[in-house]
């Protein structure tokens, strides 16, 4: 059996976008917070907090947030409580809706569906399975009045590295595990070594292990970073019993910046690209896929919607 079912299409009709409103908003900003972390907070409060708000972060901006809804809810006053001001207030394009639409639907599918990569992944343990595991590429597009679902299903594998993938000579390794203050320094062992970082999966360079937290760096427990990726992402990281291993990475793009990970040997780093597999229950994927999305697409900014049943190929 293959690791990847047929594209499934499924459509569900849209509202009429003159009575919506799209509107800009400039988030308030937080003390030692970054403004892309201040961004994407923000947009996962507005759309878990309200079923009735579409939003996304804005395109052309590290900061600001496109939101969609309904005029009467704009007229609530809710937004003022999330944002210093809202500008650019105008009847939303299918372009608007479309990001808004899918940046919402993943965010309120977290955690049962999570985002790694091009997948959607199942399961809130995802992060440390080692297994097989069900997903689902996702595209949404409009087209006449209605938004069209393609929906793939896969059997994929993405599992968490260990510290004997680094290839690190044994008695270095050793000294690690027994030394909390020891840092590697992976910068000074030969050749980088490149990582996939969730959930975007792109790729970055692993500068250094440690089993403490950088002084300089913005968390100051691991309860910091469980929170930190529950809010930005819908990730729900373990409780660790002892034994934390987190892990800096440098990104180029970025500059000199190191950014901290949480427990290289079970959470949100990878050596590999997520792996499809040559099997899996593709089939119960979509149908697990479909009954959570249909779940949490019952309206669109407060207008009722349904999902068609059976699928176009």
């Amino acid at each position: 059996m293959s690791g990847v079912g047929p594209k499934s299409l499924f459509f569900f009709g849209l509202p009429d976008l003159t009575q919506l409103v799209c509107v800009t908003l400039s988030p308030l900003e937080e003390e030692q917070q970054e403004p892309r972390t201040n961004q994407i907070k923000t947009c996962r409060q507005l759309v878990l907090l309200y079923s009735d708000i579409l939003a996304c972060p804005a395109l052309d901006s590290i900061t600001d947030v496109t939101a969609v809804m309904s005029v009467h809810f704009l007229q609530r006053g809710v937004l003022q409580a999330f944002a210093i001001r809202n500008r650019l207030q105008h009847t939303p394009f299918p372009g608007d809706l479309q990001c808004c639409l899918s940046y919402s639907l993943i965010s309120r599918l977290a955690p049962s569906w999570n985002k790694a990569g091009l997948y959607l992944i199942s399961g809130a343990d995802f992060l440390t399975w080692r297994g097989t595991l069900s997903a689902v590429s996702l595209e949404l597009s409009t087209s006449g009045g209605r938004l069209c679902l393609s929906i793939e299903a896969s059997a994929v594998r993405t599992p968490p590295p260990t510290l004997d993938d680094l290839g690190l000579p044994a008695p270095v390794l050793q000294r690690f595990c027994s030394d909390p203050d020891f840092i590697l320094d992976l910068s000074s062992t030969g050749g980088p070594i490149w990582c996939h970082v969730l959930p975007s999966m792109k790729k970055g360079q692993i500068i250094s292990i440690s089993r403490q937290l950088p002084r300089d760096g913005p968390f100051r427990t691991y309860g910091d970073l469980q929170s930190h990726w529950n809010r930005l992402y819908g990730y729900r990281l373990p409780d660790l019993q002892g034994g934390e291993v987190y892990c800096s990475v440098y990104f180029r793009p970025v500059g000199e910046k190191l950014f901290t990970y949480p427990n290289f040997t079970a959470y949100c780093i990878r050596l590999q690209p997520v792996q499809r597999c040559p099997r899996g229950d593709l089939q119960g994927a979509l149908a697990r896929f479909l009954a959570d999305s249909r779940e949490r697409l019952q309206s669109v900014c407060g207008f009722p919607t349904r999902l068609t049943s059976k699928p176009s190929y």
